[in-house]
């Protein structure tokens, strides 16, 4: 190893850390965008379509997150702690993965008609993917100028509770009217797993109010 490769190690790489995180952040905020759209879809046809597109956006955020832990074993230096980038990348991907799996358990179960709050509900998830991805470009600044990221970090918080209020009306409405036990199995869980990403939407948005209480 050369002497200007030995010490380039020791640079910070804000450089190369900023542009992999807001990637991972877009691919998110494109995920739940066609999450979206495909629970609007008139046929399970016409979602297996979206659901390809969702499901290439976690395979590419996978290959972006995989290539941020390589370059945190090889720095020194990082734009902010190690743990908290690791924790922000394994929490943002896991908020795609249920994004992922909620729509490839709609395509499963394929329900007789699928719940009229699915659609609210994967409104919400997308705004907070869009928050999530908003704050994630901020992190670069963050130490000059928190506010914006602040902002949507409390958005996450407030769309998160707004989801419990949905899950839970919707659970006591199922279990009213719905005769049929297989459709309040799969219906349950369909609506359960959607409530379950904004659970961890909100959780990106508590490490993110981290690091800026760290740098800002």
């Amino acid at each position: 190893m050369s002497i200007n490769s030995f010490f380039s190690r020791f640079k910070p790489k804000e450089n190369k850390f900023f542009p992999m995180i807001n990637t991972v952040g877009d691919l998110l905020a494109k995920a739940a965008e066609k999450q979206a759209e495909l629970i609007k879809k008139p046929t399970f046809e016409e979602m297996e379509e979206d659901y390809k597109l969702i499901k290439e956006c976690e395979t590419q955020s996978d290959t972006e997150i995989a290539k941020i832990y390589e370059e945190l074993n090889i720095s020194f230096i990082t734009p902010f702690d190690r743990e908290d980038i690791h924790s922000l990348c394994e929490t943002v991907d896991d908020t795609l993965d249920f994004i992922n799996s909620t729509s490839k358990r709609i395509l499963l179960f394929r329900p007789k008609q699928i719940p009229d709050v699915a659609t609210r509900m994967t409104e919400i998830i997308s705004e907070c993917c869009q928050a999530i991805s908003i704050s994630l470009h901020e992190l670069k600044t963050v130490n000059k100028k928190p506010d914006v990221a602040l902002k949507q970090c409390e958005l996450l918080h407030d769309l998160e509770q707004e989801a419990d209020e949905i899950y839970e009306n919707f659970v006591k409405k199922l279990f009213e009217e719905e005769t049929d036990n297989k459709e309040i199995i799969k219906n349950k869980e369909i609506i359960q797993h959607m409530e379950r990403t904004t659970d961890m939407a909100k959780h990106v948005g508590k490490i993110i109010k981290t690091i800026i209480v760290k740098y800002a």
